[in-house]
């Protein structure tokens, strides 16, 4: 079995949940994804969209997945933030196209 180098320095926490993705700050339509896992560095996530790598975009977490935060540092990393699109992988479910992402927080300005 091969080896594959692990790129991540912060830990991940495995969570559930509904979050709605947004283009911009002024749009109200948006685009539905399920989040997957986080850190204090990111978020991974599945959409029917694909994002380019280096889209910047305005994430929300649904209240479920503030409810299963563990701790309130975690919360705080579920808030409404902006990320960048890192990496999307193309992936295939029940025959249908599903999109993972990997996306990090953007730093304050």
């Amino acid at each position: 079995m091969a080896n594959i180098l692990e790129k991540r320095i912060a830990s991940r926490h495995s969570i559930n949940g509904p979050i709605t993705l947004h283009s911009s700050i002024l749009t109200s339509r948006g685009i539905d994804a399920h989040l997957l896992n986080f850190s204090d560095q990111g978020i991974c996530f599945a959409t029917d969209t694909k994002l380019i790598p280096g889209t910047t975009i305005l994430f929300e977490a649904s209240d479920d997945c503030h409810l299963m935060a563990e701790k309130q540092a975690d919360c705080e990393l579920l808030s409404s933030r902006m990320v960048t699109v890192k990496w999307c992988h193309q992936n295939s479910r029940k025959g249908r196209t599903v999109y993972t992402v990997g996306a990090n927080y953007m730093l304050p300005q």
